[in-house]
């Protein structure tokens, strides 16, 4: 089975059974860095003032801050470097080693989404009926987000980035077996009503 870009249309890899000929859409690292890029430039502002001092791997001090608006988002599979996001796949890893050696100073800022929290509404109480609320459009997003920023060595920040591009390599593995397995089973469920 061929594993196809829905976007530029390139082949990303192939998987078994090899002998399939059909097709599974994906999007393929360089479209979803070009998508990415297209957005304005990360520019991280952490605010010790309304954020927090936190400790995680390996001892290093982060500043937890609230991203105050969609450009200072960052997705699971992102890094945020010194005023540019990356999308952590193998396809940009040369790219992202670029953009370190470009950094003048051996230490830089980078900024990963460290957690979300979001308000789940409470389930209408049995017995009352109350007036619909107004429509969705009117609902606030009560998530939310939490990014980190730390200081690191440019050798920390590929490991880093090596790190959540083989997560995002096995989260990839794991989507396509569920989809060949749905396939599968759904051809055999059409092979069995045919002959029945």
């Amino acid at each position: 089975m061929k594993i196809i870009c829905s976007s530029c249309k390139k082949t990303i890899g192939e998987k078994a059974p090899f002998k399939d000929s059909s097709e599974i859409k994906a999007k393929c690292p360089d479209c979803i860095s070009k998508e990415r890029e297209a957005i304005t430039p990360f520019q991280p502002v952490p605010r010790p003032e309304d954020g927090q001092t936190v400790i995680i791997d390996t001892n290093l001090t982060g500043t937890l801050w609230v991203p105050k608006n969609q450009n200072e988002k960052i997705s699971l599979w992102e890094l945020g470097v010194s005023g540019k996001k990356f999308f952590c796949s193998d396809a940009n890893k040369e790219q992202f080693q670029e953009y370190l050696e470009s950094i003048r100073d051996e230490q830089c800022d980078v900024s990963f989404l460290h957690s979300l929290t979001c308000t789940l509404d409470k389930p209408p109480k049995r017995g009352k009926k109350k007036e619909a609320q107004s429509t969705t459009e009117n609902k606030k997003d009560d998530s939310i987000q939490y990014n980190c920023t730390v200081k690191v060595n440019k050798q920390y920040a590929l490991s880093m980035f090596n790190g959540m591009a083989e997560r995002f390599k096995n989260v990839l593995e794991i989507l396509i077996q569920a989809a060949q397995k749905d396939k599968a089973s759904t051809r055999s469920i059409g092979t069995e009503q045919r002959s029945q």
